[in-house]
């Protein structure tokens, strides 16, 4: 394998950065279609790519904090506190929301 250079790296960079925005439009579309055929037609509703859309969009943040906060770490002028643990609790404590108000319309219903 060649060895990269900045501009090749840039390169690959802005094309990674277009595809992962291309899919992420893709998916939601899909999504919002099969909302839509839902709502007017009565089909079966296929949470499939809503989930991988947010997990993908998960992932990415994640990530960035994972890597932001690994820059800073030998860093005495930044300072700021675990926002990748916070940022955990606060998913699984809006999932766990989430699914209660869920079943608790579907069990109404």
């Amino acid at each position: 394998m060649k060895k990269m250079d900045e501009m090749d790296k840039n390169i690959l960079l802005r094309a990674q950065a277009l595809g992962y925005k291309c899919t992420l439009i893709l998916l939601s579309l899909w999504t919002f279609y099969n909302c839509y055929q839902v709502l007017a037609n009565g089909a079966k509703y296929s949470p499939l790519p809503g989930l991988i859309v947010c997990f993908a969009v998960c992932v990415q943040g994640f990530a960035q904090m994972v890597m932001k906060r690994k820059m800073i770490a030998g860093d005495e002028e930044y300072r700021e506190p675990n926002k990748f643990l916070w940022a955990i609790v606060a998913v699984v404590a809006l999932s766990a929301i989430l699914l209660s108000v869920g079943t608790f319309i579907l069990m109404k219903v």
